[in-house]
C-alpha cells in the first residue's frame, strides 16, 4: 500500500506542475549561444514538441547530446544490465547483484562505495544524470510484470516527468521500482529509486542540479548446495534447498550534485533572412561543482555459519568452512536479533573549481581548454575490530576520514566537421591517493565513403590509481583484513569503425594491467603478482531482407593469465524478427533473441561481503539463452509480450548465471510504455 500511495502522490504532483506551468515558447535556434532582439512569441497552438537531451562530460563541465530511444527495437529487453552488455553474470533474479562479463565495461570504483559496483545499472546516480530541455511538458510511464505475478513473480515501474518554465529553466522527476520475488527460496529483490533534477541556461549563468535516492533490499539465499537439483523434474524451484535463511542486504545511497558557471563573452549581431538579432558568444567561464554522497550497507543473518547435510560421504558441509570462527558473534540469532549485523558506509564531500576557455562556434580554428583544482573529503565506516562477550558490539562501527586534492585540465574539439577529439589529465597532489594520475584521449573522425558517412573512433587511457579503501581495510563478522596495496597501473587502447549504410560496427580493445586487485578464492582482496593483458575484438552486423531483420553481435576476449581474471572467451548474440505495419498505424515486431557464451570459471558471490570472488572449481556457460517476443507500437504507446529462457523447456539443466545460482525458468511477461506531451 505504501508503494501505491507514493506513486499516486508522485503522479498528482506531476499533474499539478504540468497544468500550472504551461509553456508557450519554442526553442531558440541552436547557435551555440543565447539570442536577444528577435521576436520569438508564437501562438500556443502552433508550438511543436521538441526535446533536447544531454549529459555532462569531462568532470561534469562539457555538455554532449544524447539520444532517447523511443523505437520498439530491443524494447523487450527491459533488464538494464543487459541493455548495455551482451553478457553479464548475475544471481538469476531481477534486481540482484550482477557484474558485466565484458571486461572493458567493469568500473573501477576506486574512490566510490565499493559495494554499489554490482548494482550500478539499477540506480539513479546524480553525477550521471541526463538533462532535458522541452517545449512542452513530457511524461513517460512504463510498467511490466510476469503474467503469473503471484506469488513468485516480478514487476517493474518507471515514472518520468520533465518540463520547462520558459526557455531557460527545466526540471524533472524520476521514480523507478523493481519488485522481484523470484522462483527460488529467499531471493526476493526490491529496488526503489527517486531522483529530481533541474537546469537553468542563460546568457551569462548556467546551473545543473541533480538529487538521487536509491535503496536496494535483497534477501540472500547463498545459492543451491546441490546445483544438480534443477535437473530433477519432480522438484519445483520453490522447493529446492538453499544455503541461507534469514540473510538480508540493504543498501542506501543519497547523492546531490550542483554545478554552475558564470560566462564571460560578447554579443554578436547575426542576420538571418529578414531578421536581425544578437547571439551571446561565451569566451571564458568560471565554474564550480559541488557533490555530496552518502552511501551505506547493512548485512544481517540469523545463523553465523549455516551448514547443509549431504546424503553422501560429504556429511555436514559449512557455508563459511568447517573451522570458521565468526569475528564478532558466533551465536545463532533470531529475525529480531540477528547473529550478524555488518554495517559499512562511505560519505564523500567534493568541490571542484574550473577556468574554461570555451570552444568558439564563430571561429573556424578553435578548441576548448580548461584547468581545475578539486578536493574530496571522505569518511568510511565499518564494524569495530573488537571481540566482546554478548551482542552489545553488533552494529557499532569504526570510522576513518581522509582527503584528496587533485589538479587537472583538458583540451577538446567537439564542434568540428573534420574531426572531434578530447584529451584530459588529472593528478592527485595530496591525500590518500597522492601520486595517482590519469591521462585520457579520444578521437572521432568522420570518413565519407561512397556517400556513407562512416566514423572511426580511437581512444587511449593511462591510469595509476590507489585501490579502493575497502580492499585495504575491512572488518565484519565473517571477513577481516588490514593490508597495504600498491597502486594499480592500467594502459588501455581501443578503436572502432562504424558504417551506418552497411549496418556494421567493428572494434578492438587492449589493456595491460599491473598490480591488478581481485578477490581471491579465500574471499580476500589480493594483488596480482605479475602484469597481464586483456584483448578484445567485437563485430556487429545487421541484415535486412524485406520485413526480416537479423541483428548479430560477436565478442571475443582473452586475458593472458587465468590466475586473476575469469571471463567467457566467446559471446554470440542474435536477434531475428519480422516487422511490419498493420492498418497503417500499428507497428509490430515478432521474433526471438538468442545469446550464447562459452564455458568459463565464473566468479562466485559472497552475500556477506557483497562482492564476486575468484574460483576454479565450477564452470558455467555453454547454454543457449532464448527469448521469444512480440513488440507493438501505436503512436506514443509501446507494448511487448515476451517468453523468457525457453531453453529450460527442452534442456536438462545448465542454466546458471553464477555458480550455485540458476536463472529463472521459462516464464511469460509483458510490459508497456506510454509517453504524452499534450
Amino acid at each position: 500500500m505504501s508503494q501505491i500511495r507514493n506513486i499516486s502522490l508522485l503522479l498528482a504532483l506531476i499533474l499539478i506542475f504540468s497544468h500550472s506551468m504551461a509553456q508557450s515558447d519554442q526553442f531558440k535556434k541552436a547557435s551555440g549561444g543565447q539570442t536577444r532582439g528577435a521576436n520569438q512569441r508564437s501562438p500556443k497552438d502552433t508550438v511543436k514538441f521538441v526535446m533536447k537531451t544531454y549529459k555532462l562530460l569531462d568532470e561534469m563541465t562539457r555538455a554532449e547530446e544524447v539520444k532517447v530511444d523511443t523505437s520498439i527495437n530491443n524494447y523487450q529487453n527491459y533488464h538494464p544490465e543487459l541493455q548495455n552488455s551482451i553478457t553479464v553474470q548475475s544471481l538469476g533474479n531481477f534486481g540482484s547483484a550482477y557484474q558485466s562479463n565484458n571486461f572493458f565495461q567493469r568500473a573501477d570504483f576506486n574512490n566510490s562505495f565499493l559495494f554499489f559496483r554490482n548494482y550500478s545499472e539499477y540506480g539513479i546516480w546524480a553525477n550521471q544524470n541526463i538533462y532535458y530541455n522541452v517545449t512542452k511538458p513530457y511524461t513517460l510511464l512504463e510498467y511490466g510484470q510476469w503474467f503469473a505475478n503471484k506469488p513468485n513473480g516480478e514487476t517493474w515501474l518507471k515514472v518520468f516527468h520533465t518540463q520547462n518554465i520558459g526557455q531557460k529553466l527545466n526540471f524533472g522527476i524520476i521514480y523507478n521500482s523493481i519488485s522481484s520475488q523470484g522462483k527460488y527460496l529467499n531471493q526476493e529483490a526490491k529496488v526503489r529509486n527517486i531522483g529530481f533534477f533541474s537546469s537553468y541556461n542563460n546568457d551569462r549563468y548556467d546551473y545543473w542540479f541533480a538529487l538521487s535516492k536509491n535503496q536496494f533490499d535483497n534477501d540472500e539465499n547463498g545459492g543451491l548446495p546441490q546445483p544438480d537439483d534443477i535437473k530433477n523434474p519432480d522438484l519445483k524451484p520453490e522447493n529446492l534447498p538453499v544455503w541461507l535463511n534469514g540473510a538480508n542486504t540493504i543498501m542506501d545511497n543519497l547523492s546531490v550534485v550542483f554545478s554552475h558557471q558564470y560566462k564571460l563573452g560578447s554579443w554578436k549581431e547575426v542576420k538571418e533572412k529578414d531578421e536581425s538579432f544578437e547571439i551571446f558568444i561565451p569566451r571564458v567561464t568560471l565554474m564550480h561543482t559541488f557533490e555530496l554522497t552518502n552511501a551505506k550497507r547493512k548485512y544481517t543473518e540469523t545463523e553465523p555459519n549455516p551448514y547443509y547435510t549431504y546424503s553422501d560421504d560429504r556429511g555436514q558441509v559449512f557455508y563459511y568452512g568447517k573451522d570458521h570462527i565468526p569475528c564478532i558473534n558466533g551465536e545463532t540469532g533470531t529475525e529480531n536479533e540477528p547473529a550478524t549485523i555488518d554495517r559499512s558506509a562511505m560519505n564523500r564531500l567534493s568541490n571542484r573549481f574550473y577556468i574554461r576557455f570555451v570552444e568558439a562556434p564563430d571561429r573556424k580554428y578553435t578548441f576548448g581548454k580548461q584547468v581545475f583544482i578539486g578536493n574530496d573529503i571522505i569518511k568510511v565506516k565499518f564494524p569495530r575490530d573488537i571481540v566482546t562477550s554478548g551482542d552489545s558490539i553488533l552494529g557499532l562501527t569504526d570510522s576513518e576520514k581522509y582527503s584528496n586534492t587533485f589538479v587537472g585540465g583538458s583540451i577538446y574539439r567537439s564542434k568540428g566537421q573534420f574531426w572531434n577529439w578530447n584529451a584530459s589529465g588529472k593528478y592527485f597532489i595530496q591525500g590518500r591517493n597522492s601520486g595517482d594520475f590519469e591521462v585520457k584521449a579520444d578521437i572521432d573522425k568522420p570518413i565519407v565513403i561512397f556517400k556513407d558517412t562512416t566514423v572511426l573512433k580511437l581512444r587511449g587511457e593511462m591510469v595509476n590509481s590507489t585501490p579502493n579503501y575497502f580492499y585495504e581495510r575491512y572488518f565484519s563478522n565473517h571477513y577481516k583484513w588490514d593490508q597495504n596495496l600498491d597502486k594499480t597501473y592500467r594502459l588501455t587502447v581501443g578503436g572502432s569503425y562504424e558504417s551506418p549504410k552497411l549496418k556494421v560496427k567493428a572494434g578492438a580493445n587492449y589493456s595491460v594491467i599491473n598490480k591488478y586487485v581481485f578477490v581471491n578464492e579465500d574471499v580476500k582482496p589480493e594483488q596480482a603478482g605479475s602484469a597481464f593483458s586483456v584483448m578484445q575484438i567485437y563485430l556487429q552486423k545487421d541484415f535486412k531482407a524485406g520485413g526480416w531483420n537479423f541483428l548479430n553481435k560477436v565478442m571475443f576476449q582473452q586475458p593472458t593469465s587465468q590466475d586473476y581474471l575469469h571471463i567467457p572467451q566467446l559471446v554470440v548474440m542474435n536477434s531475428s524478427f519480422y516487422e511490419g505495419l498493420l492498418a497503417k498505424v500499428l507497428s509490430f515486431q515478432i521474433g526471438f533473441d538468442v545469446r550464447y557464451e562459452t564455458e568459463y570459471y565464473a566468479d562466485k558471490y559472497s552475500p556477506a561481503l557483497g562482492l564476486f570472488y575468484l574460483q576454479n572449481d565450477e564452470k558455467i556457460g555453454s547454454f543457449p539463452w532464448i527469448d521469444a517476443y512480440i513488440n507493438l507500437r501505436l503512436k506514443r504507446t509501446r507494448f511487448y509480450i515476451k517468453y523468457s529462457n525457453l531453453g529450460t523447456l527442452f534442456m536438462d539443466g545448465g542454466y546458471f548465471t553464477s555458480p550455485g545460482y540458476p536463472a529463472q525458468i521459462a516464464a511469460p511477461s509483458f510490459g508497456l510504455s506510454w509517453s504524452f506531451y499534450d
